[in-house]
Parts: structure tokens; sequence; C-alpha cells
């Protein structure tokens, strides 16, 4: 099995309709590349990857505010 990495955009540049056709698409051709276990992994993967960008974006913005205020 070809090893391929598929990669999503980044979300700060997209909308949120454009960032879901391009999920769906990204798991479609999941589903012809991937065995069930690997589309998890993958998916949870991802998913922490949201998590941490938006985790940055608030401490980001939590210092932006902090040094407003001084």
């Amino acid at each position: 099995m070809a090893s391929k990495l598929l990669m999503s955009h980044p979300t700060s540049t997209l909308s949120s309709a454009s960032r879901s056709g391009d999920k769906t698409r990204t798991l479609e051709r999941m589903k012809s590349l991937y065995q069930t276990d690997q589309q998890v992994k993958f998916l949870h993967l991802e998913a922490e990857v949201e998590t941490l960008l938006l985790e940055l974006k608030t401490l980001k913005e939590r210092n932006l505010i902090s040094n407003l205020e001084k």
C-alpha cells in the first residue's frame, strides 16, 4: 500500500463552507486510500491539531490584550 499524507488547508484562510467541502473530499479520498484504523488515527490527529490551533489563537489574543492593557 502506498503511503500518502493528506493535508487539509489552514482554517484561517478558508471559509467554513469551503472547509466543510474540503473535509468531505478528504474523507472520500481517505476511504479509498486508508484502512479504517488509519482513518480513525488521522481524524483524531486532525481534531487534535484543530484544538491546538484554537488554543494557540486564544493565547495570542490574551497576550495581545494584556499588552494593550499595560
